[in-house]
């Protein structure tokens, strides 16, 4: 599964099940098939039932692609590193993909700096320390050892530190 941002915009969910040659190309939830081969310089795509020469270039985490007539510029998501920055810089942290949370450093009414570790999760054997985006307060805990959860699941959610010049 891979977000996917279209010149700057929104990003968007796709996900890639293969069949042989062909795919299931799935596009913030609707369904397509298409296959991809190489041709030349570039390559021949089928979507549908449409089919197009593009000229893909991919550079760091942008994909520069050439086809149907236009051009576009397509940034690549990391879902990991989004959760790191606390999903947008928003108040919840969210889990980059499925699995199970093994510790939690956290409980509601704890001030946390940013980086400073929220909660560890596991998937496919492989642990991830979830941090706190900024400086804050846990506001909820939203998971507790050994509960499992799905790809973008609410893990902490944080308010803002309260300065006594604010109150």
């Amino acid at each position: 599964m891979l977000e996917i941002a279209l010149e700057g915009g929104a990003s968007h969910t796709v996900d890639v099940a293969r069949h042989g040659d062909v795919a299931t190309v799935t596009i913030d939830g609707r369904d397509h098939r298409g296959s991809l081969r190489r041709a030349g310089d570039g390559y021949v795509l089928t979507f549908d039932d449409r089919t197009e020469r593009l000229w893909i270039l991919v550079e760091r985490d942008t994909v520069y692609v050439h086809g149907f007539g236009r051009s576009w510029s397509l940034a690549v998501v990391d879902p990991v590193e989004r959760a790191r920055q606390g999903h947008d810089g928003g108040d919840v942290s969210t889990a980059p993909m499925p699995g199970t949370v093994v510790a939690v450093h956290v409980e509601p009414g704890l001030r946390v700096h940013a980086g400073e570790p929220l909660v560890v999760i596991e998937s496919m054997k492989m642990e991830s320390v979830i941090a706190a985006p900024r400086d804050g307060i846990v506001d909820r805990l939203l998971v507790a050892v050994g509960d499992t959860f799905d790809r973008g699941a609410p893990l902490v959610a944080l308010r803002p530190e309260v300065s006594e010049d604010e109150a």
